[in-house]
Order: structure tokens, then C-alpha cells, then sequence
């Protein structure tokens, strides 16, 4: 829908003025303080409602101004009192009035119908929320998911630093057992080996006592003979016993215990550098599973910008703002940018094609050629407010009249 005619009486600055536009580009020219912003003004509050209006919305000393916009398929009409108070009535084509009018008005136009320029001058922060709700692009829970995850990819790599770290500075037994040594048990054999010993020492005794008993026994051989046979019989059965008789060397033993300590450091250090490199595979493991995390939902963003339409060619978006043919949006030329908002504001508004453009003093005669050319390709209509009174003038106002018109 475009704007068919208008009809203003009475609003701001205005007397009484009818506009049927020609075209897609619609210039209202005239000096300053005459009411060409009224002119826009109009649209803006037959369309934006009570929001709209500001202050004094009435020319002064009139009891109210009325306004009606034939849309072609609906028609507006709003009269404003002085004291801001607004009614609206909205009918089709068959004449049937709607129920909500203001609320059906809204869904028809956004921020960018009443001022398409507007987006050039926005924050890049807000650039990018409207670009986003344009495409129909969120994404704050996917970015939210990717800096919680950054996050922790943070800390896991911030860990696996330290723990790396500390590596270096440990010191690896290759030669160390892998469990420490039991003094105790060291102790407890010692004990059995040196008892083991006395035990053997004894046996010795007694066999050299035997020796010597033998020697005796034979000074007296002729008193004790019968004896000495029997003593000469018991000392022959025990010698295959004394034959199997092994001494255990103990100084292996005291060897083990004096190196036990050592040893048992060794172990304990090389117990706490596996501990250390097991960590450290496991934190360099959770930081590769982040990573891909991460890259996965920069795959998501990727893959749903390039599924996204754009208004325009070259246009989309990063975590910075608005980017256009490759650069920041605000980097863009003066003609980059205002043919970017101006398609913007057309997007914005598929169902009512009308842009109101109030500073178009600012635009060249280059740049109003690319505004005329952008509505007309995109079948819209744009009101340009501009000071002047040359050709490119559709209409001229002065002391709130219409004193040319194109024709």
C-alpha cells in the first residue's frame, strides 16, 4: 500500500493542503517555518497515532485538525483536539470500520517508515538488533552458549597452563618401583634373617662342642669307648642337615632399608607426575571439546546467515554491528549508507510502502536520484521534506498553503 492522497487540516503549521502524489518520490519543498514538516507530520501522526503527535499538534487559535490518508485499500482518518486528545477511524475498500485501528496501524509500519535515514545514524549496537529482527536472525542464546563455553575454554587452557607449568619443574624417577618400599617389612625380614642366623650360629656351637667332646672321649677311649660310638653315630646322621645350612645375607637387606627413603621419594614423585599428566590430557581433551563447541555454533551463525535474505546485497552482520560489502556499515560511503537504510525501510515495511525522509536539505542532487531510483524499484513511496523550491520540488508550501505544484 502507498499513499493515494492526503488530506491535512489544520496540523502544526498547515491550513489546509490535498496531496494525490505522482511517482514514487514525493519532495515537499518551501522556506523554513512554512509547513513542509508538517506535510510529513501529517503521516506520521494519521499513521503513528497519540505517540506521534508531540506538543501543540493543532495549528494555533483552530479547534482541531483532522487528517485523512487514503491508503487505496483503507483509509485513515484521525482529528486531533488541542488538548492531544486523538480518535481514528480506519475503513476498507468496502467501508467496514476496524475494531482496533491503531493497533492494525502499527502492524503495518516500523520505526524505519517514519524516518528510513534514521539507521544510519543509529548506535552499530542498534543497527545490528534491527538487521537481526529484520532477517529474522536471534542470536542471544547461541551467543550466550558460545561465551559460556569461551569462558570455560578460558579456564581449562588457563589450568592446563599451570599444570603444564608444574610438570616442568617436577622431577620422573624412570628407575623408581611403582610403589614405596615397606620398612617395616624390610625390618620384620631382618629380624627373621638375624634370628635365622643365631639360630645357625648355635648349630655351629654345638657341632664344634661335639668336635671337642670327641677328642675327650677319645683321651678316655678305653673308659668311654661304648659313649664315643654312640656320640661318633649321632654326629654322623646330623651332617647331611649342617650340609643344607644357607646363610642369608643380611647386608642386602640393611642395603635396601638404608636406600628406602630414597626410593620411597621417588615413588611419591613420580605417583604425583602421572597424577599431574593425567590432569593435563584431560584439560588439553575438555579444551578440544570446546573449541569444536564453539566452532559448531559459529557453523550454526554462518550457516543461518547465509539462509537469511537481506535487503540488499552485501549486507549482514558480525558480533561488532552492521557490516556492508565487507566493511563496518558506518565506514560505508554517504551513498552506501543511505541506500542501505532506504532498503531497509522498505523491508521494514512490506504491507505499507511509505518512507518519510525529513532532512532532505542533506541529500545532493546525486543523492535524491538514488532515492527516487530505489522507490521506484522498489515500488514504494518516499516524502522528502527539503528546503528549496527548485524542480525537484513536487509540491511547495508556504504559510502552511500549497502554492505550487508539480504537475
Amino acid at each position: 500500500m502507498k499513499i493515494v492522497n492526503l488530506e491535512s487540516q489544520n496540523v502544526k503549521r498547515l491550513k489546509a493542503v490535498s496531496i494525490s502524489p505522482q511517482g514514487n518520490s514525493v519532495v515537499i519543498g518551501g522556506d523554513n517555518a512554512q509547513g513542509k514538516s508538517s506535510v510529513l507530520d501529517s503521516i506520521f501522526m494519521a499513521l503513528g497515532g497519540k505517540s506521534a503527535q508531540g506538543q501543540r499538534p493543532v495549528r494555533d487559535g483552530e479547534e482541531k485538525a483532522t487528517i485523512k490518508c487514503d491508503l487505496g485499500e483503507l483509509m485513515v482518518t484521525r482529528t486531533i483536539s488541542p488538548d492531544g486528545k486523538t480518535t481514528v477511524k480506519v475503513k476498507n475498500a468496502e467501508g467496514a470500520t476496524f475494531s482496533s485501528p491503531q493497533a492494525m496501524l502499527d502492524a503495518l509500519s516500523s520505526k524505519l517508515t517514519f524516518d528510513p535515514l534514521a539507521f544510519a545514524s543509529e548506535k552499530p549496537g542498534a543497527q545490528l538488533e534491527t538487521l537481526k529482527s529484520l532477517v529474522g536472525l536471534d542470536f542471544s542464546d547461541l551467543d550466550a552458549e558460545r561465551k559460556r563455553l569461551y569462558e570455560r575454554r578460558t579456564e581449562i587452557n588457563r589450568a592446563g597452563k599451570e599444570k603444564a607449568a608444574r610438570l616442568d619443574g617436577m622431577k620422573q624417577h624412570l628407575d623408581a618401583p611403582t610403589e614405596p618400599v615397606s620398612v617395616s617389612g624390610l625390618m620384620t625380614e631382618l629380624s627373621g634373617a638375624e634370628s635365622q642366623n643365631a639360630s645357625n650360629d648355635r648349630k655351629r656351637k654345638e657341632a664344634e662342642e661335639r668336635v671337642e667332646r670327641i677328642a675327650t672321649l677319645k683321651e678316655e677311649i678305653e673308659v668311654l669307648t661304648k659313649k664315643l660310638a654312640d656320640v661318633e653315630q649321632e654326629h654322623e646322621g646330623s651332617a647331611e642337615a649342617l650340609s643344607s645350612l644357607v646363610d642369608i645375607d643380611t647386608q642386602a637387606i640393611r642395603d635396601k632399608i638404608a636406600q628406602a627413603d630414597t626410593i620411597n621419594a621417588n615413588v611419591r614423585e613420580n605417583a604425583a607426575y602421572a597424577e599431574e599428566k593425567s590432569t593435563l590430557e584431560e584439560l588439553r581433551v575438555e579444551s578440544k571439546a570446546l573449541t569444536d563447541a564453539i566452532n559448531n555454533i559459529d557453523k550454526q551463525k554462518a550457516d543461518a546467515m547465509a539462509a537469511a535474505e537481506f535487503p540488499v546485497d552485501g549486507l549482514s552482520f558480525d558480533e561488532s554491528g552492521v557490516i556492508y560489502n565487507g566493511v563496518p556499515f558506518s565506514q560505508g560511503s554517504s551513498a552506501e549508507r543511505l541506500l542501505v537504510s532506504l532498503h531497509m525501510g522498505i523491508a521494514m515495511n512490506p504491507e505499507l510502502k511509505v518512507l518519510l525522509i525529513r532532512d532532505g536539505s542533506l541529500l545532493d542532487p546525486q543523492s535524491l536520484a538514488m532515492v527516487a531510483k530505489a522507490a521506484e524499484e522498489a515500488d514504494a513511496q518516499v516524502w522528502i521534506e527539503r528546503v528549496s523550491k527548485g524542480e525537484e520540488c513536487s509540491v511547495i508550501i508556504e504559510d502552511g498553503q500549497i502554492i505550487k505544484e508539480r504537475q
